[in-house]
């Protein structure tokens, strides 16, 4: 960071809104279809036992921030692993904030042209929410956490409106209960944690929140059931409307349910749902720019913040325009975010969290991360 930067700080409830919108990205459009193919109507209970591990990696990063107080997610992998294989980790999790960054960026500019758009050049599209994160993030943390604040009211107002998917629903589509394999369960789990996975991005923000370590675990444990329960809300309303004979067809469950849906204020539900839906597209890809920059930035510790930043942007949008031209070029990439995701949000900060028992250290708060 800037030096400027060093010194902004957020409140608890901007922390709490920053890791929420974090989390609900691109995912929350096409879970539903995801966890029906790994464990058929069993899907949601996959994702209730992953949310309660999600809960148990939320913990584990709050006590590593614990640990090293006032050091963010760079200091801390130095400190822990050593210079070489400290910046060796930094440059791996640059690329894999960058592949995310990709990722949502490339299924955004599908969904818009799918749905909205399909004339406009997919570029277009790109460069539209590449310019609304670049804003987002131009002005430090402190204005991120403004944005995001601002933001929040619409996943009220979301999940208001996915009650218009109970209309037509069939709890019945839900049994029999634990009918699929353990194979089925393990995947749908797997699935769960790589949705929720953003609790990687806490060590970059609560080095800079107000409050004391208490108050921090109490606000991102509550954010954190918010999304579990959001997610949960939002797989059930969808089996019990589709059952499983359509869901598994349907790639977007969520606005095919809310497409048939009658309003007198509102005459398309999921087109308006889509449109606020791309606010939090935003956010999530916001909020990994951000990390790839705090994470490219800490290598050659580098003051030319903003530069970063373009750079990095450019990488994105070159390569989701690559992934985007066919379906080939894109499971390329999906393909290798899979294979680095678990190192990146399991296998990294579990090794983080036992080597924070062996190599404790109380640095005054407030360090540059």
């Amino acid at each position: 960071m800037e030096k400027s930067d060093a010194k902004q700080k957020i409140t608890l409830s901007q922390l709490g809104y920053i890791y929420i919108q974090s989390q609900i990205g691109v995912d929350i459009l096409n879970l539903s279809t995801v966890l029906h193919k790994a464990a058929g109507p069993d899907g949601w209970i996959p994702l209730l036992i992953g949310g309660f591990i999600s809960i148990i990696f939320v913990l584990m990063m709050m006590h590593i921030s614990k640990c090293y107080p006032g050091e963010g997610l760079f200091e801390v992998l130095k400190s822990s692993f050593g210079k070489v294989l400290g910046r060796a980790a930094q440059i791996g999790y640059y690329v894999y904030f960058l592949v995310v960054a990709i990722y949502l960026l490339t299924s955004y500019g599908e969904l818009i042209n799918q749905w909205l758009l399909p004339e406009t050049p997919i570029i277009v599209l790109y460069a539209l929410l590449v310019i609304s994160a670049l804003y987002t993030i131009s002005g430090g943390l402190t204005l991120i956490a403004k944005v995001f604040t601002f933001f929040s009211v619409i996943l009220f107002l979301l999940s208001a409106l996915f009650l218009f998917g109970f209309v037509d629903a069939k709890f019945i589509y839900l049994l029999p209960i634990g009918q699929a394999p353990f194979s089925a369960y393990i995947e749908g789990i797997r699935v769960t944690i790589y949705s929720l996975s953003s609790y990687v991005l806490l060590l970059l923000f609560v080095p800079y929140t107000k409050g004391s370590h208490k108050q921090k675990i109490r606000t991102v444990l509550g954010a954190n059931l918010i999304v579990n329960f959001f997610y949960l809300y939002t797989v059930i309303v969808s089996f019990a409307h589709f059952g499983s004979d359509q869901i598994e067809h349907i790639s977007q469950p969520v606005l095919y349910m809310l497409r048939t849906a009658d309003s007198v204020i509102i005459t398309r539900i999921d087109i308006f749902v889509l449109a606020m839906w791309t606010v939090f597209a935003m956010t999530a890809f916001a909020s990994y720019l951000y990390a790839a920059e705090r994470a490219f930035a800490n290598i050659p510790k580098s003051k030319k913040k903003m530069l970063i930043v373009y750079a990095a942007s450019f990488i994105v949008i070159a390569v989701s325009y690559w992934g985007g031209l066919n379906e080939k070029n894109l499971g390329h990439i999906i393909d290798f975010q899979d294979k680095i995701t678990d190192y990146f949000t399991m296998y990294i900060p579990t090794l983080l969290f036992l080597l924070s028992f062996l190599r404790r250290k109380d640095k005054p708060k407030g360090a540059a991360q």
